[in-house]
């Protein structure tokens, strides 16, 4: 049987009861004194109780400090030798400018959307009306991403330059936030279950997931053939997610690359993606309930689904059922497991709410 810590009611009965035993002579005091007396070994038992029963309380919080899967998030550092947490990262991009030719852009000057402030990397000179420079931005972060086409101000006016700057075609990409803990905490375990062999199985999933930005991944060995790897990654943090861009797959595979000994041919994608859209009755059919449903599906599906997996009708039935609120349901589809081709995966499309 394991240790079990004694309630702060049970110490303090041990105490009482040993000090009146080793006062037993309290007991031949007369009736006032014996009373004050008692109720004295009772004072000192709830105090010296108290300080006993944080020091345990102490002792059990250090006991979950030494494994990974109990420790607190700012201690999880002790226990990631090999597996850094992934840090935040600044989007960036180029952009272009209007205005009179030979206006200069320094590197430097400030752009703005919203609270996101942007500066430029290099200088550029107007030629032909407009000029092209890339910008990173000021803070990292998954908010910096930006679509093509989202217009930027000027933070201060130059001459010449009309009053701000064009996303470019490729948009502004690669900002990524500083990782969960739970995430992290993750992939501490799975790196304990799996320790890099250099290009064995596991290890290009947990290559991958070390790159700032990829938030799933998974491997396919000889997916293109003998000598081959396909790890597929998804994104889902990202402004424009969850399919990863194009710079966040060339930056998972020269990660890779930097770190495999087999000569494996890898290549690195975004995984076919198929909408689970289900449609479903709930009672009591109330938006709370109707929200309460949608979220433990579309949760099911970004933990279970996989490339080439299948979501199982026990799994997504249980889902529903478990959701807060929910007393009954009557889902009408699917009706069976959802199977998936190779390299296709489930991304979540939202409910159908049939009318009962």
């Amino acid at each position: 049987m394991g240790f079990q810590r004694p309630s702060l009611a049970e110490l303090m009965a041990r105490v009482d009861q040993d000090l009146l035993s080793r006062l037993s002579r309290l007991s031949r005091l007369p009736g006032a004194e014996a009373a004050l007396a008692t109720r004295l070994t009772q004072a000192l038992a709830t105090s010296q109780a108290g300080v006993t029963h944080g020091l345990y309380g102490y002792l059990q919080w250090l006991e979950r400090q030494l494994f990974p899967e109990t420790c607190d998030d700012d201690l999880l550092h002790l226990h990631s030798a090999g597996v850094p947490r992934r840090q935040p990262a600044k989007a960036g991009g180029a952009v272009s400018f209007e205005g009179s030719d030979d206006a200069v852009i320094v590197a430097g000057t400030r752009l703005q959307l919203d609270d996101q402030e942007y500066e430029t990397t290099e200088e550029a000179v107007i030629a032909g009306g407009t000029a092209s420079a890339d910008v990173v931005a000021l803070e990292a972060g998954s908010a910096g991403d930006q679509a093509a086409g989202a217009a930027l101000r000027l933070v201060s006016p130059i001459p010449g330059v009309s009053g701000g700057a064009v996303v470019g075609a490729d948009g502004l990409q690669g900002g990524a936030d500083l990782e969960a803990a739970g995430s992290w905490r993750d992939r501490i375990l799975l790196r304990r279950a799996r320790v890099p062999r250099g290009g064995a199985e596991g290890d290009w999933e947990g290559w991958a997931l070390e790159v700032p930005g990829v938030t799933r991944a998974w491997e396919d060995p000889l997916g293109m053939g003998p000598g081959s790897v396909v790890v597929r990654v998804m994104a889902d943090d990202a402004s424009d997610g969850p399919l990863p861009s194009q710079q966040l797959l060339d930056a998972v595979k020269a990660y890779i690359e930097a770190r495999k000994n087999v000569q494996a041919q890898v290549y690195v994608s975004a995984p076919n993606t198929k909408a689970f859209q289900p449609q479903l009755i709930v009672t009591p059919d109330t938006q709370e309930v109707r929200n309460a449903a949608a979220q433990a599906l579309a949760d099911l599906v970004e933990r279970e689904g996989e490339p080439g997996g299948t979501l199982l009708i026990s799994r997504i039935r249980a889902a529903i059922s478990l959701a807060p609120g929910v007393e009954d349901y009557d889902l009408q589809a699917p009706t069976a497991d959802v199977t998936h081709a190779a390299g296709e995966l489930p991304i979540w499309g939202g409910v159908t709410w049939v009318q009962s």
